[in-house]
């Protein structure tokens, strides 16, 4: 079982409490109008990695760590694959908390019938719902106000008051292979262009 992967980032900060690994995924089929990661839309931009390698990977990692944040691309758009990482995942590094984002609404997850569903039994904290640059956000870790922060379990609800307290367009930068450098973290375009240029007009990406 294999999944299509952009890239992956360590230690992170702008993507939920805490010290964190951030994997995002490649491929998305709502191609929300401006979306902060044009450039993982199309699942050919991303490298296929069978699961049992990118938890080899993960394991690799620092264990104290906080835990992980899934982002894209579209992460349920691949949820077998997604579901078996994080089930083992879970049992390798139980202290880890999971932070996912998605386009999809947590209704649409739970009623779909391709195993979306599945991919929540291993999910801590969802922030879900289409991206819209027109709708002012209203949490910290949030892209656009219509999009909510459930938490799912009693160790997401325990994340709730680090979630909120988190310093609003927060960013990391992150290098990635050649020139591909990395803005990680929920903010507007004026903060992201403002950065580009204290930088020299680089990283020419923005992650959420």
């Amino acid at each position: 079982m294999n999944l299509t992967v952009h890239s992956l980032a360590h230690p992170v900060t702008a993507l939920g409490p805490g010290r964190r690994v951030v994997l995002w995924v490649a491929g998305c089929a709502k191609h929300c109008e401006d979306c902060m990661s044009p450039e993982m839309q199309d699942s050919e931009a991303g490298k296929v990695i069978p699961v049992a390698t990118l938890l080899n990977r993960l394991l690799e990692l620092d264990p104290r760590l906080d835990g992980l944040t899934l982002s894209g691309g579209e992460p349920f758009d691949q949820p077998a694959a997604l579901a078996a990482l994080l089930r083992a995942l879970r049992l390798e590094r139980p202290q880890w908390n999971v932070l996912i984002y998605s386009g999809y609404t947590l209704n649409e997850i739970c009623s779909d019938m391709t195993g979306r569903a599945e991919v929540l039994n291993h999910v801590d904290v969802l922030i879900d719902g289409r991206y819209r640059k027109d709708v002012p956000p209203h949490q910290p870790l949030v892209g656009s106000g219509n999009q909510c922060i459930h938490y799912l379990t009693q160790r997401g609800r325990g994340l709730r008051p680090d979630i909120e307290a988190a310093p609003p367009q927060q960013l990391n930068w992150g290098l990635g292979d050649g020139s591909f450098d990395m803005l990680i973290g929920v903010a507007d375009e004026s903060l992201r262009d403002t950065v580009r240029e204290a930088l020299g007009e680089r990283p020419e990406h923005g992650h959420g």
